[in-house]
């Protein structure tokens, strides 16, 4: 910044990214889970936790197993996500293709809480193939971390939003 010179205004900085929300478009081979315009996304990698904020340089991520934590205006979201891909593209776009992915008010923990039983039980065998072996394994981090997310957020075991609307 030269001497004297002033600090660009908040209007004059409203073209920049920086100014703007994500749009975030999150879908799995079953249905959109969500789609609208976001403030941050936080969400698990192969690398580990990364969040976007709106001017994130372009990338394409694994995404791991967990959870992603989605905040806007309109309220907080939280998912389960059970792998995929994460792009950011230019213009603040982020496209999540995920293998799975629920709200964490829609986990059913019952069912979860038995798919981890099965799991643990069938890696309990000695006779699991490697192959079978690390499908069953990763089952069992996946129901883990739904059951964590189930947990964590079960006081908002509602899919009501902030203007008391439920969403499906």
């Amino acid at each position: 910044m030269v001497a004297g010179a002033s600090r660009p205004s908040p209007k004059c900085m409203a073209g920049n990214n920086l100014m703007k929300n994500l749009h975030l478009q999150l879908v799995t081979p079953e249905r959109t889970v969500l789609s609208e315009e976001v403030d941050s996304l936080t969400c698990p990698t192969s690398e580990g936790l990364i969040t976007l904020l709106p001017g994130h340089a372009p990338l394409v991520a694994t995404l791991a197993s967990g959870e992603l934590t989605v905040k806007s205006k309109q309220g907080n979201h939280f998912i389960h996500v059970a792998g995929g891909f994460v792009e950011v593209r230019p213009n603040n776009e982020i496209i999540i293709l995920a293998d799975g992915a629920e709200h964490s008010y829609e986990i059913d923990i019952e069912r979860a809480e038995q798919a981890k039983k099965e799991a643990e039980e069938l890696l309990k065998q000695q006779t699991t193939a490697s192959e079978e072996y690390a499908t069953t394994a990763w089952m069992l981090q996946k129901n883990l971390n739904r059951i964590k997310i189930a947990r964590k957020h079960s006081h908002r075991r509602t899919g009501i939003n902030h203007e008391g609307v439920f969403n499906q």
